[in-house]
Formats: C-alpha cells, sequence, structure tokens
C-alpha cells in the first residue's frame, strides 16, 4: 500500500510500521498459536516474543506449516531490505519518539526468534533441496527453509548505519550463538547466509563481536575435545574437534572454506552451484577478521599456512567462470598484509601468472575502457597493485616470477638492445634526453597498461604503479628511465 514517489514522508512511516507489525504479530502467532487469541489483548509484543523465543526447542518449533513460517519470514527480510535501501531517500520519520518503523522486527524478542528458528534443525529433505539466491527477492522459494530465511532476518535486521540498527547489533550479540553453526552439516546456501551475518558482526562492531564468537567456537571444540567427538565442523572436513584442541574464528572459517571448494563434484559445477558465492563470503569474512581483530592476533601458523595455500589455489581457479574471477578478487585484499611465505606458496603452487592475468585485466578497465570515474579506477587498480607490490617485496624468486610477467623473456633481448644503444647515444653510460618514451612497450601489454597508469590522474593508482615498476627495476635509475621513458 506504499505508492512510489509518496509525498507524505509521515505516511510512508506509518504503513511501513504497520506492515513490519503485522508480519511481526504474524511470525509470532505461526510459531505459537496460542497466541492467535491474544492478538487484541497484547499491546506490547516484545515480551511475549522472549518468552515465545525461549520456549523454542533445538527440533523447532511445533505444530507450525514450516511453508508459512518461511513465507512470512522471507517477506518480514524482503520488507527490511526495501526499507534500507529507501531509507535515505525518505523524509526524515516523525517525532512521536518511534526512532524506526521497523521496531518489532528488530527488537530483542525478534532476534531471538530467528536466532532459535536458525539454530532450529528441521527436515533436511527440503532444506537441501533450495538453489535460491539470498540477492533474488523476485524469485518465489523454491522449498521450505526456515533456519535460512530466519538468517537473512538477523542480516537485515542489524545492516545499516543508523541508530536502530546499530543497537540491533548489539543486541544479537547478546542472545546469538551463531558462530557454531559454522561446525554443523549445513545447506552451502543457509550457510553462506550465516557465514555473512558472521562477516558483517565483525566489520561492524569488531571489539564486541570478535571475542563473542571466538569465544562460543573455542568452548564448543574444547567441550568436544573433552568427549572424544570426532565433529562435523565445515560440512564434515574433520578438522576440528576430538584432536585435544580448541579452535576460534579463523580455524573454523578456513576449514569451510577448504571444503567449499575441495569437496565433490569439483568445483564449481554449474549456476546452481552456490559454493562460489560461499567462498566469496569466507575470503570476505577472513579479511575482515585480520583487519578488525581488537588484539591484531593472528591465528596460529598452522592455520596461516593453510590459508595461504587456500588462496594460491584459488587463484590457479579457471577465470573463464565469472564467480572464479570474482573469487581471485576477494583473495587479492588478503596479500596486501600477507606473511612474506605466502609469496613463497604462490612460486611453489604456479599462481603468480593468475595473479598477473587479474592484474592486466584491472589495468585494462582503467587504461584501455575508460569508462569508469576516478574513484572506481582507484578500487580496481589500487588493491592487486599493492598485492603484487607487497609480493615482489617479500620473496626474490617471487620478484623474479614477476618480473617475467611484465616484462617477458623472449622480449629482453631486443629490449637490450635497445638498451646499450640508447647508453651508447648518451655518452658515459647515461640515458640520453631524447629517451622520452619507454624502449620496449607494445600497446595492450602489461609493462605498456602499468606505464600509462603512471600519468593517471588518480594519486594512489599512479602512485602503486610507479612503485611497482621502481621495485621490478631493483631501484636503479637507470633502469627505471629506459623501461618507462624519461618523461615518466
Amino acid at each position: 500500500g506504499i505508492d512510489e514517489g509518496e509525498e507524505d514522508g509521515e505516511g510512508v512511516f506509518s504503513k511501513v510500521r504497520k506492515a513490519a507489525d503485522a508480519l511481526h504479530r504474524a511470525i509470532v502467532a505461526e510459531v505459537n498459536p496460542v497466541w492467535r487469541q491474544r492478538w487484541e489483548d497484547e499491546d506490547d509484543m516484545s515480551e511475549a516474543t522472549l518468552e515465545i523465543a525461549r520456549e523454542i526447542s533445538p527440533e523447532g518449533p511445533g505444530g507450525t506449516n514450516p511453508a508459512c513460517l518461511a513465507a512470512l519470514l522471507r517477506a518480514a527480510g524482503i520488507l527490511m531490505q526495501w526499507r534500507g535501501q529507501t531509507s535515505r531517500l525518505s523524509r526524515p520519520p516523525p517525532s512521536n519518539g518511534t526512532t524506526s518503523p521497523l521496531a518489532r522486527l528488530q527488537s530483542e524478542g525478534a532476534l531471538l526468534l530467528y536466532s532459535k528458528l536458525l539454530d532450529s534443525d528441521p527436515p533436511s529433505a527440503s532444506e537441501s533441496a533450495t538453489e535460491e539466491a539470498d540477492d533474488r527477492p523476485d524469485e518465489r522459494p523454491s522449498c521450505v527453509d526456515v533456519p535460512r530465511f530466519a538468517s537473512i532476518c538477523i542480516f537485515r535486521a542489524t545492516f545499516g548505519d543508523d541508530l536502530a540498527s546499530s543497537e540491533a547489533r548489539r543486541t544479537l550479540l547478546s542472545v546469538w550463538k551463531g558462530a557454531p553453526l559454522l561446525q554443523r552439516d549445513q545447506p552451502t546456501l543457509r550457510l553462506f547466509s550465516v557465514v555473512r551475518n558472521v562477516r558483517h558482526l565483525i566489520s561492524a562492531c569488531p571489539a564486541e563481536a570478535i571475542p563473542r564468537l571466538e569465544g562460543a567456537l573455542e568452548d564448543l571444540t574444547a567441550k568436544r575435545s573433552g568427549e572424544g567427538d570426532e565433529g562435523d565442523a565445515g560440512n564434515d572436513n574433520g578438522d576440528n574437534g576430538g584432536n585435544g584442541q580448541t579452535h576460534g574464528l579463523a580455524e573454523v572459517l578456513v576449514a569451510t572454506l577448504a571444503w567449499a571448494f575441495r569437496s565433490d563434484p569439483p568445483f564449481p559445477v554449474d549456476r546452481s552451484d552456490r559454493r562460489p558465492d560461499l567462498v566469496v563470503e569466507i575470503l570476505r569474512a577472513l579479511y575482515a577478521l585480520d583487519s578488525c581483530h581488537p588484539s591484531k592476533r593472528r591465528p596460529p601458523k598452522e592455520t596461516m599456512t593453510q590459508i595461504g595455500i587456500a588462496l594460491a589455489d584459488l587463484l590457479r581457479l579457471p577465470s573463464s567462470d565469472a564467480r572464479c574471477y570474482e573469487i581471485k578478487l576477494a583473495v587479492v585484499p588478503l596479500l596486501l598484509n600477507a606473511p612474506r611465505e605466502y609469496a613463497g606458496y604462490l612460486v611453489e603452487r604456479g599462481a603468480i601468472k593468475p595473479l598477473a592475468d587479474v592484474l592486466s585485466y584491472q589495468t585494462s578497465l582503467v587504461v584501455v575502457e575508460k569508462t569508469r570515474s576516478s574513484a572506481e579506477d582507484a578500487a580496481a587498480v589500487v588493491p592487486i597493485l599493492l598485492a603484487m607490490l607487497h609480493i615482489v617485496q617479500s620473496n626474490p624468486s617471487a620478484k623474479e616470477a614477476v618480473r617475467d610477467e611484465v616484462f617477458p623473456p623472449d622480449a629482453e633481448e631486443a629490449f637490450r638492445a635497445k638498451a646499450a644503444a640508447e647508453l651508447a647515444d648518451g655518452g658515459g653510460g647515461k640515458v640520453g634526453a631524447k629517451n622520452m618514451a619507454p624502449l620496449d612497450a607494445p600497446r595492450g601489454t602489461l609493462r605498456w597498461k602499468l606505464i600509462r597508469l603512471m600519468t593517471h590522474v588518480e594519486t594512489n593508482a599512479k602512485r602503486a604503479a610507479c612503485e611497482l615498476l621502481w621495485a621490478l627495476c631493483d631501484g636503479d635509475p637507470t633502469a627505471f628511465v629506459l623501461r618507462t621513458g624519461f618523461g615518466n
């Protein structure tokens, strides 16, 4: 009942609140039909929702129509998503003390209810059948998956920089025990949704979220180790439990990552295979964990080694699949401040060339297509330039491998002949002033693209390209000028 472009800001606020309240009441009534008769007498559903949520058993709410509950949760998630997308364009809410029209869907009782439903264990046959994407609200659910839609509601209720969303995040951390769900055998889509919630929390409120989530996992794995339970971490990857160790968030994410792209069938299968989306989300979560950890403490060496090897293997995926290329782009930020040993893993596992191919394509977007703004140009090339520079500075073998990609060995003989002639013309082994252009940088090559970036209007892209080329020239001014041109 909300018209597009409606002028009355208070009217829109009221309609959204009524829709949210109606969905909240319907969800509560579906979870606990006893409350149907109390609708008219219940002015404040917050306490009622808390009471109902606390009564939900691990097997899920009894006497519920799963299809109806899944549809209601999905509708609530879509409403919160729509409100988040349009709130910046709407007028300020009425000054009646209510800060959000979605207050009931973001309340402590609602968040606890979503959490209990996410942690429930409905029949697995219908869970594993779904292939619907979380970001395709126009498609109807192909099956019943109450836990996944509950997870989406958690994400939508806590996503945003407004006061209500911030308060919802703080409330969620006090009621949600979501991290241990990563250690249960889950359908891929549901696991993706759980990882997205974890990543969102550690990015938005790291000081509170990371210790709580890691503590929950460490307690669980310690308990399993004490019981001698082999566990089923990361969809039966066998990396947690039963070995006398406790595992934190990074260890569980890495185990889940390994399962996602190394399990059968071979990765990826087709468009219905959602493991690539899960891999991207895990990589983003690992980056957020590394950059936002309040103690700046990194995982144990064994886990860091597993991450480095996994990153190298992911870079070797075929770029012909767009989803695999997205995975490679998600790998790049993790290389920006990676341990020096990672450069060696890239060399040993043949991942330098695929990384150089990413650099070549990203620079093409900037210097060839030229369809973006300066800020978009920087976002496209600066991360991969800095990652490549870090790799070059970390390992001599990696430096040689990158140099061979930028300055191919089969073109070096011609370059050396031109360089010798140029130095002879300059006299005394100096570069002549006429060397205003690079001696050997054919149009379209990677070295040509990098040289073009040296005069780009975006400062960060320009500096990163210059520093990478300088490092590949071993800091030799003469070699640098011969490679890039005196004018650069």
